[in-house]
């Protein structure tokens, strides 16, 4: 087996696909994820546009961990227009179960860290987790972000279970 270069890149608008693909793959290999389901999966030419919006956004951000030309994981950092919150950067992370373990989301994470510290604009990030996802709040926490607060069924399962989730920040100095 050939060994492949990790690389961490901002995506581009031709990543639509490859964007929509992994979304519906870590769909269907866990519930962790609190913000997306598989009704609200876009179509590509809304996946181009929203790559787009966040390669001109000065506050957003979208990066993908790329092995060879397979995507592995994927991090959104999404922000607000409005004035008062524009210095808000909301978080959201998903890898690909083959890669759980390897640092995927680690190596996401430090980019996405590394842009916000160096952006003009981006004052905090935050993120929801599920308070079950014990891996993630592990690693949020390892970052500096902490736990500000439990939203009380927070997400309801497929089968209706209601689950607690964690909104946690980290702030950027």
């Amino acid at each position: 087996m050939t060994q492949k270069e990790l690389l961490v890149e901002e995506a581009r608008p031709d990543d639509a696909g490859a964007v929509i693909a992994l979304i519906e793959q870590v769909l269907s290999e866990t519930d962790f994820l609190t913000k997306f389901s598989e009704e609200n999966v876009l179509t590509e030419t809304e996946v181009a546009a929203f790559l787009s919006q966040k390669a001109e956004s000065l506050n957003e951000i979208c990066l993908t961990a790329r092995l060879g030309n397979d995507l592995a994981g994927i991090l959104i950092v999404s922000g607000d227009s409005h004035p008062l919150t524009a210095h808000i950067g909301y978080l959201f992370v998903a890898v690909l179960k083959n890669y759980w373990g390897y640092g995927i989301g680690q190596l996401l994470m430090e980019a996405a860290l590394d842009w916000a510290e160096h952006s003009p604009f981006i004052r905090r990030l935050e993120l929801t987790v599920q308070r079950r996802n014990k891996a993630a709040v592990h690693i949020y926490k390892k970052f500096g972000f902490m736990v500000e607060g439990i939203k009380k069924r927070g997400i309801k399962t497929e089968n209706g279970e209601f689950l607690d989730v964690y909104l946690m920040g980290r702030l950027i100095d």
